[in-house]
């Protein structure tokens, strides 16, 4: 791999572009969570595990859009697909034999999966997942918890980052969320099951669903205590109540069949999307015959004018092919968690306390912490400016992170990228210690 000049790394062309943009989109980005990235570069074009930005600089990249990129960029099985696709359709708002196909696929690969509803991204799928649960039973209010992200609509957006004096209780996350649009929404600190039964053996009568990330991806990547969500679906069960997994980012990233098959757990329902299209806009809601029944008997509805769209299930067969390979999920696990011994070996030379959490395909590093984060609360006490001096030294290493601490691993990332990022790394730590 040739070495990626990074010394007289400039952003000229990108701080241009972001001042014309903020004359015409708000913040100058298509998506509020994008806006506090500094600094804030525009990309021409990625190829494999590498972004090139407008001033001609490259970067090996660990953000894969935010999950989506398992497979990197411009893959060529994944693009021969999407054109050969494109040959026959765009979208047809009309059946196709893809939808058959990749149903099949999906359930014969996601453990306890035995129907699909195809949708467009993983805010529409949970939206689903709370309407059908909510039908099913009867009842109206759900439950999630600190911390835990499932989509930017009023009713989940809900305690997703809130402040140390507002835990324990539902807060807004942003303005324009009236009150009552959430005012079924209960939250709960995570990874304390006690809390889970105490509140559905008072509640249970009232709870349609519980929906969980099961790995806390979006706030730290905090795992689940031995037995918790098994204890959750348990208790779910017991109450009549639905057990969603929000599987938007651990769904074909932890394994090919997900947390499903990572944890051997069989939740009511489970929401997929990012990873299960290799970068093309797709999601989809699995689970078990029974509680879809409420849309066979026309209790409700599951609509969307691109549900399906034909290129988009054209690109998440091939990405599923891909994915299927042999070794692959053992592969990405053994390159994340050569990072993480690396990144904790770095620090502890350079005398700054730092522990990484997740898996090996999906992690996130913690400056000031001792121990693991269990859930959200505990990521407060975690040094973020550390980690913002940390994420801009390595940006002008040529590595590109998310400024959460969140790394994602794709399968495109090889032994070459993983020696350039070590590099990386302790020249980064270097460059901290000396701070």
């Amino acid at each position: 791999m040739a070495t990626i000049k990074t010394e007289n790394m400039e952003h000229i062309r990108s701080e241009q572009l972001y001042a014309e943009a903020c004359e015409i989109i708000p913040c100058g980005v298509s998506s509020s969570m994008r806006k506090n990235v500094k600094p804030l570069l525009f990309f021409e074009r990625a190829e494999g595990p590498y972004y090139f930005d407008v001033d001609g600089n490259r970067y090996i990249d660990y953000t894969l859009a935010w999950g989506p990129l398992i497979a990197g960029s411009n893959h060529p099985f994944i693009n021969k697909a999407v054109a050969e696709q494109l040959q026959r359709s765009y979208t047809l708002g009309a059946q196709h034999p893809l939808e058959v196909t990749l149903a099949k696929k999906l359930t014969g690969i996601l453990p306890g999966v035995e129907q699909v509803a195809f949708s467009n991204t993983g805010s529409e799928a949970v939206q689903s997942a709370i309407r059908i649960a909510r039908t099913y039973t009867g009842r109206n209010k759900i439950v999630k918890f600190e911390g835990h992200y499932h989509g930017w609509l009023n009713n989940v957006l809900v305690s997703y980052k809130p402040q140390p004096a507002q835990l324990g209780t539902p807060v807004a996350s942003c303005g324009g969320q009236p009150a009552p649009e959430f005012e079924d929404t209960l939250v709960l600190p995570w990874n304390n099951l006690a809390a889970v039964k105490e509140l559905l053996a008072a509640r249970g009568h009232e709870i349609a669903c519980v929906i969980t990330e099961p790995v806390l991806a979006n706030s730290g990547c905090c795992m689940p205590e031995e037995g918790y969500l098994q204890g959750i679906i348990d208790c779910c069960r017991e109450h009549g109540v639905v057990s969603v997994f929000d599987e938007v980012i651990t769904g074909f990233r932890l394994a090919l069949g997900g947390a499903r098959e990572y944890f051997g757990l069989r939740p009511d329902l489970s929401v997929y999307a990012k990873a299960i299209a290799g970068g093309f806009t797709m999601a989809a809601l699995g689970g078990r015959k029974a509680v879809f029944d409420v849309i066979r008997e026309g209790k409700t509805i599951h609509a969307g004018t691109y549900n399906g769209a034909s290129v988009n299930l054209a690109a998440a067969l091939a990405t599923i092919t891909v994915l299927s390979g042999d070794g692959c999920f053992t592969r990405l696990h053994a390159y994340g968690h050569a990072l993480r011994e690396h990144l904790q070996l770095a620090a502890r030379k350079a005398g700054l306390l730092l522990v990484t959490a997740g898996t090996g395909s999906v992690f996130s590093m913690h400056f000031g912490l001792r121990e693991e984060p269990r859930n959200y609360a505990d990521t407060l006490a975690a040094d973020a400016a550390l980690f913002a001096k940390f994420r801009a030294l390595m940006l002008h290493e040529g590595i590109h992170l998310l400024p959460d601490g969140r790394w994602y691993i794709g399968i495109t990332h090889t032994d070459a990228e993983l020696a350039f990022t070590r590099q990386a790394i302790d020249n980064t730590f270097a460059g901290l210690a000396g701070s």
